[in-house]
């Protein structure tokens, strides 16, 4: 009798160990797979930050960040593709879609491919670049009269709310211009 009652209480045991295990792997499963975009769409809008933080301020007017509200260009010391701390050309570029809007990334000179990011932009977006003053405008530098680098740039929805931002981390102004320098003064 004490030997079919530890079997019994052996067998539930199991069983219960068993039924864990199960409802373990299946709450694993769904949280993999929805982690694993969340990780994608995090290490996206990090590309979009170093891109960001890492333009190059004018060497001459033929190498100006220049933007609109849909896109813009200019020089990254941290390319997504190529090789870090190479002076490369980038371009950033909104394009609605169905789901709202694309974020593309282009990496070169024009005809290179673009680069489709994965995250969620509502439709309406657009680039908007921050002056010195605190300002946001939706253009920058596009008749080459403003060669220095804007504050940040981020996007933001028709309400003016950002939904990605990133902010410039090198020097203002060219090699041969220390304006800054001289306000700090």
């Amino acid at each position: 009798m004490e030997l079919l009652v530890a079997m019994v209480i052996g067998s539930l045991v199991i069983t219960l160990v068993v039924r864990g295990l199960g409802l373990t792997l299946n709450l694993y499963e769904r949280v993999a797979t929805m982690s694993s975009s969340m990780d994608l769409r995090f290490r996206e809008s990090q590309w979009w930050v170093d891109s960001i933080g890492s333009l190059v301020p004018c060497t001459d007017t033929r190498h100006c960040l220049r933007g609109t509200a849909r896109q813009f260009t200019g020089f990254t010391l941290a390319p997504i593709l190529d090789q870090p701390g190479k002076r490369v050309p980038v371009s950033w570029q909104l394009q609605p879609s169905q789901e709202g809007t694309l974020l593309l990334y282009r990496e070169g000179e024009e005809g290179a491919a673009n680069l489709e990011l994965n995250l969620a932009l509502p439709a309406n977006v657009t680039f908007a670049y921050q002056q010195q003053d605190g300002n946001w405008v939706q253009e920058w530098n596009i008749n080459g009269d403003n060669q220095r680098l804007p504050v940040a740039v981020r996007i933001e929805d028709a309400d003016s709310r950002p939904w990605l931002f990133g902010t410039t981390l090198q020097r203002p102004w060219g090699r041969p211009d220390y304006r800054e320098l001289l306000e700090a003064l």
